[in-house]
């Protein structure tokens, strides 16, 4: 029987699980704050407020993205050595490689997603 590496077991699966989830959830999460304050500023009349001289829908946006880069950001951190290594194979550990490997790819793409949902708001009037 070999020997368990070091760090493996069901703790590290779960964390590796959590990994994976983190940056889609941080997507979601930015998503859904995004477009419902979108929904709610619209409907109440708020978005033309401008507190510091910004209008309100831009600031919530931005302090929105900016929040969900950061956590972003730190995800990606705890999950780049996986994607220094390269794609996993099929020898050895695959599994636990793949699910590293796959929440910093997932991870990565949450940013771009990110990113391109704030758009928007830089372009296009509030309420358009």
């Amino acid at each position: 029987m070999p020997a368990a590496s070091p760090g493996a077991g069901p703790v590290r699966g779960v964390r590796d699980l959590l990994l994976g989830m983190a940056g889609l959830l941080i997507w979601a999460g930015h998503f859904t704050v995004i477009y419902a304050g979108a929904a709610l500023a619209c409907a109440r009349g708020w978005a033309e407020a401008r507190p510091f001289g910004v209008p309100a829908l831009t600031l919530v946006v931005g302090v929105a993205t900016l929040a969900a880069l950061l956590g972003l950001a730190r995800v990606l951190r705890a999950t780049w050595p996986a994607m220094r290594q390269g794609a996993p194979d099929e020898g050895g550990e695959a599994e636990p490689r793949f699910s590293r490997w796959f929440a910093a790819t997932a991870t990565l793409y949450a940013i771009v997603a990110v990113l391109i949902q704030a758009m928007p708001v830089l372009f296009l009037p509030s309420c358009a």
